[in-house]
Protein backbone atom coordinates (compact mmCIF):
# COMPACT_ATOMS: atom_id res chain seq x y z
CA UNK A 1 0.00 0.00 0.00
CA UNK A 2 1.58 3.47 -1.11
CA UNK A 3 1.44 6.25 0.96
CA UNK A 4 1.73 10.10 0.38
CA UNK A 5 3.87 10.49 3.54
CA UNK A 6 7.29 11.83 2.96
CA UNK A 7 9.95 10.59 4.94
CA UNK A 8 11.49 13.67 7.12
CA UNK A 9 14.57 15.51 7.27
CA UNK A 10 16.61 15.51 10.44
CA UNK A 11 15.99 19.00 10.81
CA UNK A 12 11.83 17.78 10.33
CA UNK A 13 12.65 15.29 12.72
CA UNK A 14 14.24 18.20 15.35
CA UNK A 15 11.10 19.80 14.36
CA UNK A 16 8.47 17.58 15.31
CA UNK A 17 10.25 16.75 18.35
CA UNK A 18 10.46 20.36 19.35
CA UNK A 19 6.77 20.94 18.85
CA UNK A 20 5.93 18.21 20.80
CA UNK A 21 7.92 19.06 24.10
CA UNK A 22 5.77 22.88 23.68
CA UNK A 23 2.83 21.19 23.43
CA UNK A 24 3.41 19.05 26.29
CA UNK A 25 4.90 21.58 28.34
CA UNK A 26 1.82 24.00 27.19
CA UNK A 27 -0.48 21.48 28.26
CA UNK A 28 1.30 21.50 31.55
CA UNK A 29 1.89 24.85 32.59
CA UNK A 30 -2.40 24.99 31.79
CA UNK A 31 -2.91 22.50 34.24
CA UNK A 32 -0.76 23.30 36.92
CA UNK A 33 -1.94 27.26 36.23
CA UNK A 34 -5.51 25.88 36.17
CA UNK A 35 -5.21 24.08 39.65
CA UNK A 36 -2.95 26.84 41.21
CA UNK A 37 -5.72 29.61 40.57
CA UNK A 38 -8.73 28.31 40.00
CA UNK A 39 -11.29 29.29 40.67
CA UNK A 40 -9.45 31.59 43.12
CA UNK A 41 -6.05 31.50 44.34
CA UNK A 42 -7.27 30.80 48.33
CA UNK A 43 -10.00 28.17 47.02
CA UNK A 44 -8.19 26.76 44.49
CA UNK A 45 -7.84 23.63 43.39
CA UNK A 46 -5.34 22.80 44.42
CA UNK A 47 -6.11 23.69 48.38
CA UNK A 48 -9.52 21.77 48.09
CA UNK A 49 -7.07 18.59 47.12
CA UNK A 50 -4.94 18.82 49.91
CA UNK A 51 -7.95 19.53 52.28
CA UNK A 52 -9.44 16.44 51.17
CA UNK A 53 -6.32 14.61 51.41
CA UNK A 54 -6.03 15.89 55.34
CA UNK A 55 -9.67 14.52 55.74
CA UNK A 56 -9.08 11.47 54.16
CA UNK A 57 -6.05 10.68 56.26
CA UNK A 58 -6.04 12.15 59.17
CA UNK A 59 -9.86 13.11 60.07
CA UNK A 60 -11.55 10.13 62.46
CA UNK A 61 -8.10 8.30 61.40
CA UNK A 62 -7.86 7.20 65.45
CA UNK A 63 -10.76 7.44 67.46
CA UNK A 64 -10.46 9.92 70.08
CA UNK A 65 -7.72 11.83 69.06
CA UNK A 66 -7.97 15.27 67.32
CA UNK A 67 -4.88 15.73 64.29
CA UNK A 68 -4.21 19.03 63.52
CA UNK A 69 -1.83 20.22 60.68
CA UNK A 70 0.01 23.76 61.32
CA UNK A 71 2.41 25.53 59.30
CA UNK A 72 5.74 26.62 60.95
CA UNK A 73 6.45 29.76 58.17
CA UNK A 74 3.75 31.41 55.81
CA UNK A 75 5.15 30.10 53.07
CA UNK A 76 4.79 26.85 53.90
CA UNK A 77 1.28 26.28 52.50
CA UNK A 78 1.77 27.98 49.30
CA UNK A 79 4.82 25.31 48.81
CA UNK A 80 2.78 22.49 49.85
CA UNK A 81 -0.20 23.14 47.32
CA UNK A 82 1.91 24.00 44.83
CA UNK A 83 4.26 20.01 45.37
CA UNK A 84 1.05 18.89 45.42
CA UNK A 85 -0.24 20.72 42.04
CA UNK A 86 2.87 19.69 40.57
CA UNK A 87 1.91 15.52 41.16
CA UNK A 88 -1.70 15.79 40.12
CA UNK A 89 -0.43 17.59 36.77
CA UNK A 90 1.79 15.39 35.83
CA UNK A 91 -0.29 12.22 37.15
CA UNK A 92 -3.17 13.11 34.80
CA UNK A 93 -1.24 14.38 31.67
CA UNK A 94 0.95 11.36 31.55
CA UNK A 95 -1.88 9.88 29.26
CA UNK A 96 -0.81 13.19 26.78
CA UNK A 97 2.93 12.71 27.35
CA UNK A 98 2.95 8.89 26.84
CA UNK A 99 0.54 9.50 23.37
CA UNK A 100 2.94 12.40 22.34
CA UNK A 101 6.04 9.97 22.58
CA UNK A 102 4.00 7.15 20.31
CA UNK A 103 3.04 9.47 17.60
CA UNK A 104 6.19 11.09 17.86
CA UNK A 105 7.69 7.45 17.12
CA UNK A 106 5.63 5.44 16.04
CA UNK A 107 5.38 6.48 11.69
CA UNK A 108 8.81 4.63 11.88
CA UNK A 109 8.05 1.36 13.01
CA UNK A 110 6.21 -1.54 12.03
CA UNK A 111 2.47 -1.68 12.19
CA UNK A 112 2.86 -4.66 14.91
CA UNK A 113 5.83 -3.12 16.34
CA UNK A 114 3.54 0.16 16.78
CA UNK A 115 0.68 -2.22 17.97
CA UNK A 116 2.80 -3.14 20.93
CA UNK A 117 4.39 0.06 21.73
CA UNK A 118 0.91 0.57 22.43
CA UNK A 119 0.15 -2.02 24.23
CA UNK A 120 2.86 -1.35 26.68
CA UNK A 121 1.94 2.42 26.73
CA UNK A 122 -1.63 1.88 27.73
CA UNK A 123 -0.32 -1.13 30.06
CA UNK A 124 2.18 1.25 31.95
CA UNK A 125 -1.04 3.80 32.27
CA UNK A 126 -3.55 1.55 33.57
CA UNK A 127 -0.52 -0.38 36.16
CA UNK A 128 0.55 3.61 37.37
CA UNK A 129 -3.37 3.99 38.32
CA UNK A 130 -3.68 0.51 39.86
CA UNK A 131 -0.70 1.35 41.64
CA UNK A 132 -1.88 4.77 43.16
CA UNK A 133 -5.38 3.40 44.05
CA UNK A 134 -3.71 0.72 45.86
CA UNK A 135 -1.65 3.12 47.60
CA UNK A 136 -4.53 5.55 48.17
CA UNK A 137 -6.95 3.22 49.42
CA UNK A 138 -5.04 0.75 51.42
CA UNK A 139 -0.94 0.77 51.97
CA UNK A 140 -0.89 4.67 52.96
CA UNK A 141 -3.89 4.40 55.07
CA UNK A 142 -2.88 1.88 57.05
CA UNK A 143 0.88 3.10 57.62
CA UNK A 144 0.09 6.36 58.59
CA UNK A 145 -3.00 4.77 61.10
CA UNK A 146 -0.14 2.47 62.95
CA UNK A 147 2.35 5.36 62.91
CA UNK A 148 -0.16 7.98 64.77
CA UNK A 149 -0.95 4.79 66.85
CA UNK A 150 2.68 4.25 67.57
CA UNK A 151 3.20 8.43 68.54
CA UNK A 152 0.26 8.18 70.92
CA UNK A 153 1.78 5.61 73.11
CA UNK A 154 4.51 7.20 74.05
CA UNK A 155 2.11 9.96 75.42
CA UNK A 156 2.49 12.83 72.63
CA UNK A 157 -0.14 14.77 71.54
CA UNK A 158 -0.07 14.83 67.72
CA UNK A 159 0.56 18.05 66.08
CA UNK A 160 1.95 17.62 62.36
CA UNK A 161 3.58 19.93 60.25
CA UNK A 162 1.62 20.36 57.23
CA UNK A 163 5.07 20.47 54.88
CA UNK A 164 6.61 17.19 56.14
CA UNK A 165 3.20 15.13 56.53
CA UNK A 166 2.63 16.01 52.66
CA UNK A 167 6.20 15.42 51.81
CA UNK A 168 5.81 11.98 53.70
CA UNK A 169 2.72 11.48 51.41
CA UNK A 170 4.34 12.46 47.99
CA UNK A 171 7.13 9.86 48.08
CA UNK A 172 5.20 6.78 49.51
CA UNK A 173 2.64 7.45 46.70
CA UNK A 174 5.47 7.25 44.34
CA UNK A 175 7.12 4.68 46.11
CA UNK A 176 4.11 2.05 46.35
CA UNK A 177 2.75 3.09 42.87
CA UNK A 178 5.72 2.65 40.51
CA UNK A 179 6.97 -0.51 41.71
CA UNK A 180 3.25 -1.45 39.81
CA UNK A 181 5.45 -1.46 36.42
CA UNK A 182 7.35 -4.08 37.11
CA UNK A 183 4.87 -6.65 34.62
CA UNK A 184 5.80 -4.04 31.78
CA UNK A 185 9.63 -3.45 33.09
CA UNK A 186 9.63 -7.57 32.93
CA UNK A 187 7.32 -7.84 29.22
CA UNK A 188 9.63 -5.17 27.66
CA UNK A 189 13.06 -7.29 28.63
CA UNK A 190 11.60 -10.12 27.17
CA UNK A 191 10.50 -8.55 24.44
CA UNK A 192 13.51 -7.20 23.27
CA UNK A 193 15.15 -11.00 24.29
CA UNK A 194 17.29 -9.49 27.19
CA UNK A 195 15.56 -12.03 29.48
CA UNK A 196 13.19 -15.21 29.63
CA UNK A 197 10.39 -17.04 31.33
CA UNK A 198 13.06 -19.36 32.09
CA UNK A 199 15.92 -16.83 33.79
CA UNK A 200 13.02 -15.35 35.62
CA UNK A 201 11.79 -18.74 36.86
CA UNK A 202 15.48 -19.71 38.28
CA UNK A 203 15.65 -15.97 39.71
CA UNK A 204 12.52 -16.24 41.78
CA UNK A 205 13.88 -17.05 45.15
CA UNK A 206 16.42 -13.86 44.33
CA UNK A 207 13.62 -11.59 42.88
CA UNK A 208 11.53 -12.72 46.09
CA UNK A 209 14.68 -12.12 48.70
CA UNK A 210 14.82 -8.43 46.91
CA UNK A 211 10.93 -7.68 46.84
CA UNK A 212 11.01 -8.58 50.29
CA UNK A 213 13.99 -6.03 51.12
CA UNK A 214 12.41 -2.92 49.38
CA UNK A 215 8.95 -3.55 50.87
CA UNK A 216 10.74 -3.63 54.52
CA UNK A 217 13.05 -0.48 53.26
CA UNK A 218 9.93 1.88 51.61
CA UNK A 219 7.37 0.83 54.10
CA UNK A 220 7.18 3.76 57.08
CA UNK A 221 5.90 2.12 59.67
CA UNK A 222 7.64 -0.23 62.59
CA UNK A 223 5.03 -2.87 61.65
CA UNK A 224 4.92 -5.82 59.06
CA UNK A 225 1.12 -4.90 57.94
CA UNK A 226 2.23 -2.71 55.25
CA UNK A 227 5.48 -4.49 54.03
CA UNK A 228 3.56 -7.70 53.98
CA UNK A 229 0.79 -6.00 51.89
CA UNK A 230 3.20 -4.13 49.34
CA UNK A 231 5.33 -7.24 49.19
CA UNK A 232 2.12 -10.04 48.52
CA UNK A 233 1.06 -7.09 45.91
CA UNK A 234 4.59 -7.22 44.02
CA UNK A 235 4.97 -11.18 44.38
CA UNK A 236 1.78 -10.94 42.02
CA UNK A 237 3.44 -8.52 39.73
CA UNK A 238 6.19 -10.27 39.23
CA UNK A 239 4.65 -13.65 38.60
CA UNK A 240 2.04 -11.92 36.02
CA UNK A 241 5.61 -10.03 34.18
CA UNK A 242 6.67 -13.57 34.28
CA UNK A 243 3.03 -14.98 32.64
CA UNK A 244 3.90 -12.09 29.91
CA UNK A 245 7.23 -13.21 28.96
CA UNK A 246 5.77 -16.90 28.17
CA UNK A 247 3.80 -15.26 26.64
CA UNK A 248 5.94 -13.53 24.26
CA UNK A 249 7.86 -17.02 23.87
CA UNK A 250 5.00 -18.70 22.83
CA UNK A 251 4.29 -15.84 20.31
CA UNK A 252 7.87 -16.36 18.39
CA UNK A 253 7.31 -19.97 18.56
Amino acid sequence: MKTSLKPLTVVGHLEELRKRIIFCLAAFISVFLAFVTLPSFTDSFGTRMMNFLRQYFLDNLIKGAEIKLVFLDPLEPVFTVLKLTLVASLFLLSPVFLYQVYAYIGPALKKKTRKYILLFFLGAFILLLCGTVFSFYLLMPVSFKILIQYGLATGANPVLSMGKFFDMFIWMLILFALPFELPIVIGILSKTGLVSAKMLAKSRKVMYLGMSVFSAVVTPDPTPVSMLILLAMLLVLFEFGVLIARMYEKGRK
